[in-house]
């Protein structure tokens, strides 16, 4: 498979010089201002170059790499008219990346190697930039937060960046480009919120990436928007006959899907393609539901420790962990086969089979009350004994008091880490999401805190 991809590549840069021979291409300088910036699984390369030169980027895990020597290397790989931002993911936490690149014009032969520059990788969960005040001066109660891709990375179709926006208390709403600045934009209802989240059909167009933020919460209550600055109602407040509040959102390929309190005996299951239209789903429980989340199939957790799995999102099978809990359940998260809920006490149902069998234990005294995950790579890495296989999973829960844990396989847990969110962190929404390269809680006065 290797020699096969060099071969592919040595083919083509053997095209590209005869495509130079033939058509008076020239060799280009490097761009300058290369630089490499180290993420959670990923690394960003930024230069400044000029419009008329294709750059070719370089890279591997030896030192030795240049522009011309990277086929015998170590993790080699070349990615062709490669543009700025180039965002590579999918990398191991803790190991060296080196890059090079060079240019050429009009199919020409590549010209010199820029200087070889590297980064490493690293685990964002452990280390949290946190404050207790608003960063927008307005102190609400936050107590959903969401996250919208617009781009992909380079190399693989995971998110590279994208949007951020925060609900809570009265309808505020705050949106920010990277998960640290927020902006304030006018909200159309008084109602509180507790859960948004977003959609943006055309990934990697920012002239058209039809963008769909969604956001529900008290009195069964819906808001939109399609920039993240101007917000319409969707399903609006029913004054006489309240609606059930809703608690969790999720979407799964532009349908949304939000759960939330009992009515009528039933607990909450709803699912929307706009935001503004609902269509209810039986539960066949009794119970408040407060988290939901969907990887290989939709599960819905609740009040009294219930946990329901579905494979299509209508219809919905109850599930009892060994040992069996009662304890309230807040949310829940999903990686591959891997589903983690989390709740009050400490709680942690954990299934390991999609959702086929749980189990249950507590993991401190403290009230968990969000849960995100993503997925990490780490250098040298062995098979994880509860799984058999190595985990790719990174899981991180908050507790009410601002603390994380962290887990790649949903049993074995890290120690506590401060956000430094210290004003209380509400168990009514969804207060931590994660971006598929870091995490952002949010919590009372409108604190937040980030992990990038």
């Amino acid at each position: 498979m290797k020699k096969s991809y060099y071969m592919l590549i040595a083919a083509m840069v053997m095209a590209s010089l005869l495509s130079g021979c033939l058509d008076n291409g020239s060799t280009a300088e490097p761009p300058t201002g290369f630089t490499a910036t180290a993420g959670d699984g990923r690394v960003l390369l930024t230069w400044t170059g000029s419009p008329e030169v294709d750059y070719w980027l370089f890279t591997a895990t030896d030192p030795s790499l240049t522009a011309f020597n990277w086929t015998g290397l170590s993790n080699s790989h070349a990615y062709i008219n490669a543009t700025t931002p180039f965002y590579m993911c999918g990398l191991f936490n803790g190991s060296q990346y080196y890059f090079a690149v060079n240019g050429r014009k009009n199919g020409g032969p590549g010209g010199s190697s820029s200087p070889t520059i590297n980064a490493a990788p690293n685990n964002a969960s452990a280390s949290w930039t946190g404050s207790s005040t608003s960063p927008t001066g307005s102190t609400p109660n936050l107590y959903g937060l969401g996250y919208t891709g617009l781009t992909t990375c380079s190399n693989n179709a995971t998110s590279a960046a994208g949007s951020f926006a925060a609900v809570g208390a009265g309808g505020a709403i705050f949106t920010s480009p990277d998960g640290v600045t927020w902006s304030k934009p006018t909200s159309p209802i008084s109602t509180d919120l507790y859960a948004v989240t977003g959609y943006a059909a055309n990934q990697n167009n920012p002239g058209n990436p039809a963008r769909r933020w969604v956001a529900v919460g008290a009195g069964g209550v819906s808001v939109y928007s399609l920039d993240g600055i101007s917000w319409a109602v969707g399903r609006p407040e029913n004054v006489a006959t309240p609606n059930p509040a809703l608690r969790s959102l999720i979407q799964v390929a532009g349908t949304y899907f939000a759960v939330g309190d009992a009515a009528s005996g039933a607990g909450t299951i709803l699912s929307s393609t706009d935001g503004i239209t609902w269509t209810a789903h039986p539960s066949g429980t009794t119970a408040n539901l407060n988290g939901v989340t969907h990887g290989n199939v939709y599960v819905a957790v609740g009040d009294s420790g219930t946990v329901l799995t579905s494979s299509d999102g209508n219809t919905w099978t109850a599930h009892t962990s060994t040992p069996a809990v009662t304890d309230n359940l807040r949310e829940v998260a999903a990686y591959a086969s891997i589903i983690v809920a989390v709740g009050d006490g400490g709680r942690v149902v954990t299934s390991l089979d999609n959702g086929t069998s749980w189990t249950a234990q507590s993991i401190g005294a403290m009230n968990l009350v969000g849960v995100a995950a993503e997925s990490q790579y780490v250098y040298g890495a062995t098979a994880d004994p509860q799984l058999g296989y190595v985990s790719t999973a990174q899981f991180v829960a908050v507790d009410d008091a601002g603390k994380t844990y962290s887990s790649v396989n949903g049993i074995t847990w890290s120690t506590a880490i401060n956000t430094g969110i210290t004003t209380n962190i509400s168990n009514l929404g969804k207060p931590l999401v994660s971006s598929g390269f870091g995490y952002v809680a949010a919590g009372n006065t409108g604190a937040t805190a980030y992990a990038f």
